[in-house]
């Protein structure tokens, strides 16, 4: 088991996460950031072991210490209208770090029909989170904008008493134009974390379940750290689709979704559903013969002859 080298972490995703936390062991790191106190927007935690990781419909996500990437995310929206397809974000992030990756609606990440990794979606009260100030640079033409160059008003020799207020608002640049961009005026609607767990090194025996895998079982690269810095590249870069309403993100989604087109038993607290996945909705909903379903609606997903 090689340790997460949380300075090169930190120094490659500098410029896209406020705080980035580590831990040795913890119950759940969803859990850590729905409950601290004071934390700010950006925030990651990471942990070498969970030992109380829950998925979806509270099932329970439990591995050997040091086996998997884990790690949440803290959100701080405008507004849970388009929460929907927040997990499905969070699922490409994966399939963009992960060769041969697909996802299996909403949000598993497959390799060759066996999961590799489960994410998680929570939102709760915002409490004492807050979103962290902007980083500002102000460029070198308004810094020019703000000097006045000492041989152009030589040049001039104009009485200071009678220079045009013109040359004066030319040669002056106010507060405004220099302030650093604020972020939106409107309050978090909520605090949103994005929790994720991705098999790295177990093995066939210490797969929770049968049609599971993981990067060394598939031969594919299981260095911690640097997996880490893509997936969270990754996912920072999907999120801010997710935040703006890219059309992009499930124009990409639906790329890789491998239930589109399938015949499937949709397994609801209604009832089974059996038909065929035409497809997957701008909210994030499956269509199954006709009908749209929420991952919230859905215990189960299954290919129709299992």
């Amino acid at each position: 088991m090689t340790a997460l080298d949380m300075d090169r972490i930190r120094e490659a995703l500098s410029e896209d996460f406020a705080v980035i936390d580590y831990t040795e062991s913890t119950g759940s790191t969803n859990t850590d950031l729905m409950q601290a106190g004071k934390v700010a927007d950006g925030t990651v935690l990471l942990a070498n072991e969970q030992v109380a990781g829950k998925g979806r419909l509270g099932r329970q996500w439990v591995s050997p210490a040091g086996s998997q990437l884990i790690f949440s995310v803290l959100i701080l929206p405008d507004s849970l209208d388009h929460l929907g397809t927040l997990p499905l974000a969070a699922g490409l992030a994966v399939t963009d770090s992960v060769e041969g990756a697909v996802l299996k609606w909403p949000n598993d990440v497959h390799i060759d029909g066996k999961k590799l990794c489960g994410i998680l979606a929570e939102a709760g009260p915002v409490g004492e989170a807050f979103k962290s100030a902007p980083k500002t640079e102000v460029s070198k033409a308004e810094i020019n904008k703000a000097e006045i160059n000492k041989a152009e008003i030589n040049k001039a020799e104009i009485n200071k008493a009678e220079i045009n207020k013109a040359e004066i608002n030319k040669a002056e640049v106010s507060k405004a134009e220099i302030a650093p961009k604020t972020q939106s005026a409107n309050p978090p609607s909520a605090r949103v974390v994005v929790g994720m767990g991705i098999n790295v090194t177990l093995t066939r025996e210490e797969l929770p379940i049968e049609a599971a895998t993981s990067l060394a079982l598939e031969g594919l690269e299981t260095d911690r750290t640097q997996l880490a810095i893509t997936v969270l590249k990754n996912l920072r870069r999907r999120i801010t689709q997710w935040e703006q309403q890219d059309p992009q993100l499930l124009a990409d989604y639906r790329k890789v979704c491998s239930s589109i087109g399938q015949e499937v038993r949709l397994e609801a607290p209604a009832g089974d559903v059996i038909g065929t996945v035409e497809g997957v909705a701008d909210d994030g909903r499956i269509n199954v013969g006709g009908e749209y379903y929420s991952a919230g609606d859905v215990i189960h997903l299954r290919p129709a002859d299992n």
